[in-house]
């Protein structure tokens, strides 16, 4: 007799965690939005070094990449969504 395995649902602690490229990495071989998060983390890691008026116009570009990165993600999620598989209905000449 066999035996029965325990199935679960998966759950976002069972994803691989994916290394973010840097800044370099992304430039060689990643995708513009790759890219923008790459200068994100890093304008977010050098902002604290900054100050005076330097450090507002980091604020802002770190806003402005920011809602970039969000609007990219939400079209690629918007393009996943309507690129589901459909099945064809078959062809009917006469309702031409």
């Amino acid at each position: 007799m066999a035996t029965q395995r325990k199935l679960r649902v998966a759950t976002e602690a069972d994803a691989e965690k994916v290394k973010p490229k840097s800044l370099a990495e992304a430039v060689e071989g990643g995708t513009y939005l790759e890219i923008l998060v790459a200068q994100r983390r890093e304008m977010i890691r050098d902002v604290k070094d900054v100050t005076g008026p330097a450090k507002a116009a980091l604020h802002r570009q770190i806003a402005l990449v920011s809602k970039e990165i969000a609007a990219l993600q939400a079209e690629a999620e918007q393009e996943a969504a309507e690129d589901v598989e459909v099945a064809d209905e078959a062809f009917d000449a006469e309702a031409l």
